[in-house]
């Protein structure tokens, strides 16, 4: 497991079937050159307040139904392995962070995330990070809410910062959410959302025991040298 003999992020990624996007120098020089200005503006208009010590923080939404994550398995030869799966669309939505100091925060609960389940977990990251939050999150309709940028407004320690489009490579947690539907939910049948809950529940221990947060913004440093 990783963490008991020094390997790199990148041995640690594979042994958990992840690939981190770390920019290859000509990725790099072509985001400098003004490839992708969008990118090259995102980073500027954060880079200061993380010098001058603000926590990032990178922030996601994802869902979970009982439909289940299909992956490759073992079967008898000629045989194909059936997964039967209940016909119900009920799902659980969570909503995540990781921080620039290693830290995992979430809140599962059943339905969508709405813009009130964003304005708490703001509450409950203002409450457990202490100084200048700054707040990395895709253009989802809940981010932009008039109710989300109110709460923001009243609260000086917090800030957003809004990716460019169509970028997900740039917000690390997407990785969190990989991990948990290959290695925790792959294969596996929930016959209710209360078991889907339990499992969720081991994978976010899992996430943590690994220490795959930190494992995660150590190799997202390679982005930006």
């Amino acid at each position: 497991m990783c963490g008991t003999t020094p390997i790199t992020s990148g041995e640690c990624f594979g042994s958990w079937g992840l690939r981190p996007r770390c920019r290859m120098d000509g990725q790099q020089n072509a985001m400098n050159s003004g490839s992708r200005p969008g990118k090259n503006r995102w980073l500027r208009s954060w880079e200061k307040k993380v010098a001058q010590g603000a926590t990032l923080v990178y922030l996601d939404e994802v869902g979970f139904s009982l439909k289940g994550v299909r992956r490759r398995t073992w079967s008898t030869r000629g045989v194909t392995p059936l997964v039967i799966l209940p016909a119900n669309w009920e799902k659980l939505s969570t909503i995540g962070a990781i921080t620039s100091d290693g830290r995992f925060f979430q809140h599962t609960k059943p339905g969508a995330i709405r813009s009130g389940d964003v304005t708490r977990f703001f509450q409950h990251l203002l409450r457990h990070v202490q100084g200048k939050i700054v707040v990395v999150l895709d253009n989802a309709g809940i981010h932009r809410a008039k109710a989300t940028q109110a709460f923001v407004a009243l609260h000086e320690r917090l800030s957003l910062v809004f990716l460019p489009p169509y970028a997900p490579e740039l917000n690390p947690i997407e990785l969190v959410w990989a991990y948990v539907k290959r290695n925790v939910l792959g294969n596996f049948c929930a016959r209710s959302v209360g078991m889907l809950k339990a499992k969720l529940t081991t994978a976010w221990q899992r996430v943590r025991y690994i220490d795959l947060p930190q494992h995660l913004m150590d190799s997202n440093l390679c982005r930006y040298q």
